[in-house]
């Protein structure tokens, strides 16, 4: 009969008053009770829930704060969205300003946020997760873990962003491109030649972006890591040229294209704090878990036994400097190195993506090519 009463719901418009959905208040985590304001989960109404179709999984709630009422600080594994659908507030953590009615506020996995309401009647805000279960729906086991506050941390901790780098790691270890050198697909002679001529691609790009973040000088300190940087990495583009006995290459992508150049137009707006973190934690960083990877394919070349041996230490050349200078904000590099995670995400998905595909059409060929 239960069974039969969720299908009818499916087959009928209703309305459900947010009034109706019972409420959860506060949360115990490490016995600690943290307040959560007034928060609605939306699968704790029976109608509601039985709505919500289970195999995407998305969940939603309706969250409230009083004026001057705060939801500490706290980050949780999944994307969530917040909608202010009534009210304003404030927003602080990696992004701080206002929200008002009609904001949306998009939080990535791991970026530490939490809330203020602000105003007469504060704000009414609709949370929504896109993946597994909402954040407080098991209120035996919250996915969120809130920020502890230490009295005696200091603000530009950098242990704080080798952790966000740790993170980063252990989710690229993940990656389809090294889930493709892995895979018994790049036996095939065809995928490992697509799979160079994306890499050449990348490569040179990359010399590009290391000669232009010395050309803008900077620091001493700064400025003798990029260009001991340059010493080590000049010429490795020629070398995977060279395995490909100096084919030419012809693949134009242009979500390849952009997200390279964002690392390059990057050296020319960002400080020499945020270009050693994108430089070094990140691409360093990812190309040393890749290398060691594709060894295992490509053992034979100078191009990948080299970049084995040298990356790790890369990545501890800029880490040293950036540590050692103390001259940085910490909450800022954390910012960028999630966004510069995120970018190189996309860049290297569309490395995997051409290696594995022989035929590959793009939207643009069938519109632009004809045009011309």
């Amino acid at each position: 009969m239960k069974a039969q009463s969720n299908r009818e719901n499916f087959n009928k418009m209703q309305v459900v008053s947010r009034s109706k959905i019972p409420a959860i208040n506060s949360v115990m985590i490490d016995n600690v009770l943290h307040n959560l304001g007034l928060l609605l989960d939306f699968r704790k109404h029976p109608e509601l829930a039985s709505f919500i179709p289970e195999n995407t999984r998305p969940s939603f709630s309706w969250t409230h704060l009083n004026p001057n009422e705060e939801l500490a600080a706290h980050e949780h594994p999944t994307s969530s969205m917040i909608i202010i659908c009534e009210g304003e507030g404030e927003v602080f953590g990696d992004y701080e300003g206002k929200i008002i009615s009609g904001d949306i506020v998009v939080v990535p996995p791991y970026h530490k946020h939490g809330f203020i309401g602000r105003g007469k009647d504060g704000f009414w805000a609709l949370s929504i997760q896109f993946e597994g279960n909402g954040l407080y729906e098991d209120i035996e086991k919250p996915r969120v873990n809130f920020i502890k506050q230490e009295k005696d941390s200091h603000p530009n901790d950098f242990s704080i962003l080798l952790n966000d780098q740790e993170k980063f790691i252990k989710k690229f270890k993940a990656h389809p491109l090294i889930q493709l050198v892995r895979s018994a697909s790049t036996e095939d002679i065809a995928t490992r030649e697509r799979l160079l001529e994306v890499l050449n691609i990348w490569g040179n790009w990359f010399q590009r972006i290391i000669c232009l973040r010395a050309a803008c000088g900077g620091p001493s300190e700064y400025q003798g890591l990029a260009e001991q940087h340059i010493l080590e990495e000049v010429g490795h583009n020629t070398s995977i040229l060279e395995s490909r006995e100096n084919k030419s290459t012809s693949l134009h992508d242009p979500i390849l294209e952009a997200t390279a150049s964002w690392f390059f137009e990057k050296m020319l707006s960002s400080t020499v704090q945020e270009k050693t973190v994108l430089i070094h934690f990140v691409l360093e960083g990812a190309g040393d878990i890749f290398h060691k990877e594709a060894l295992r394919l490509f053992g034979n070349t100078s191009h990948f036994t080299t970049h084995v041996e040298l990356d790790e230490d890369h990545f501890g050349m800029g880490c040293r400097v950036l540590e050692t200078s103390g001259d940085y904000d910490i909450e800022r590099l954390r910012i960028v190195l999630s966004q510069g995670w995120e970018m190189f995400d996309l860049l290297l998905s569309r490395i995997a993506y051409f290696a594995q595909n022989e035929h590959v059409q793009k939207d643009t060929d069938s519109s632009y090519a004809r045009a011309s």
